[in-house]
């Protein structure tokens, strides 16, 4: 099972291209959605989830790690709201969405349950996913 380690970087901070990182205010709602993708199919499989103090623990040694390029662009900073949303008890998954389909799907699952951010993370891009 990969862990927030696995994901790729930009300059030094967490860039997890080709994936959604989905914020939850509560456990219920991210395990809603998690079974609600692994439902759709194997294109879900490889989603992971992330309790609030893994996300804490490792966005607080990331954001260190992070060359001065990174903290130029987007990176760094949607690390830091990751980060701030996981010091309140927040869950997260990290989405496989490697396509316009895959990213589809989890737009319309998202629709239909509370989070508090979603953020998918293109080439050269971070884009917000209402």
């Amino acid at each position: 099972m990969k862990t927030l380690n696995d994901f790729g970087k930009d300059f030094g901070a967490f860039y997890p291209r080709g994936h959604t990182v989905v914020g939850f205010s509560t456990y219920q709602s991210a395990w809603s959605v998690r079974g609600a993708l692994r439902a759709q199919g194997p294109l879900f499989d490889e989603l992971v989830d992330v309790t609030p103090q893994e996300m804490i623990d490792f966005a607080e040694i990331n954001m260190q790690q992070g060359g001065v390029i990174a903290n130029m662009g987007t990176s760094v900073t949607t690390l830091q709201k990751f980060l701030d949303a996981a010091r309140t008890g927040a869950h997260f998954l990290i989405i496989p969405t490697a396509d316009d389909e895959a990213a589809a799907v989890v737009t319309q699952v998202l629709s239909r349950v509370p989070h508090l951010m979603a953020q998918r993370y293109h080439l050269l891009a971070i884009e917000d996913i209402p």
